[in-house]
């Protein structure tokens, strides 16, 4: 496997060479640059076909430069789920701070921040979106990511609350299941989008299954179309 075009460029030459060699390898941004080395390589290649040892090759840095950063390919991969949750937590915090806007229109533009981030990365995502699912359905309790996860549903759940409250979302159903089923809705939708052969937009599928959401748990939200 050849180093990736654009990672990095050529050693310099002598003393000058070394001292950006040990920069990289122990400077701030070496772990940048395995993590961004390491999701150009699974999204080109596939997660299953990479090692550490390509993940080193292609950063130019040494293997154990990449196992400083990263005890195991497993950890690696934990980092990029994190990043991942990590932004969908923090959209979610937005939306929460965000007294104004009604709650179905938050619901809808989160969904669209979602679906330009999601298509802007397919390929990387088809390889590490079943690890999110992992941290979801609580498969996979390693790492940082099952904590942003449990970040992430307490903000959901209060957005559901606060809809509620406020009256722009039913209170037929509890805010801890109107939450369940937008996020399943949001995990489900991503997974058939991810393996589609025909490889539509996932935007206009997204915004049609939270029209159909949107009409159960909040009739209003028509006149916000």
């Amino acid at each position: 496997m050849s180093p990736i075009a654009g990672i990095s460029g050529p050693e310099p030459d002598g003393h000058d060479g070394k001292r950006a060699s040990a920069a990289r390898a122990y400077g701030a941004g070496a772990h940048d640059l395995i993590l961004k080395t390491a999701e150009i390589l699974f999204a080109r290649e596939g997660l299953e076909a990479v090692s550490m040892e390509d993940i080193a090759r292609n950063a130019k840095v040494s293997r154990a430069t990449v196992f400083n950063h990263f005890r195991s390919k497993r950890l690696l991969l934990d980092e990029i789920t994190a990043r991942s949750l990590r932004n969908y937590r923090d959209l979610l915090g937005q939306a929460l701070e965000n007294a104004e806007t009604p709650t179905p229109r938050l619901l809808m533009d989160m969904f669209a921040t979602m679906a330009q981030r999601l298509e802007a990365n397919r390929d990387l995502y088809r390889e590490v979106f079943p690890e999110i699912r992992k941290v979801s359905m609580g498969l996979d309790p390693q790492g940082v990511s099952p904590g942003l996860r449990r970040e992430a549903v307490v903000h959901l759940i209060a957005i559901f609350e606060r809809g509620r409250t406020r009256g722009d979302i039913s209170t037929a159903h509890p805010a801890h299941a109107l939450a369940v089923a937008y996020d399943s809705l949001l995990s489900g939708a991503v997974t058939w989008w991810l393996q589609d052969p025909a490889g539509a937009p996932l935007a206009p599928l997204l915004g049609e299954l939270l029209q159909i959401f949107l009409e159960g748990v909040a009739p209003a939200h028509a006149a916000l179309r």
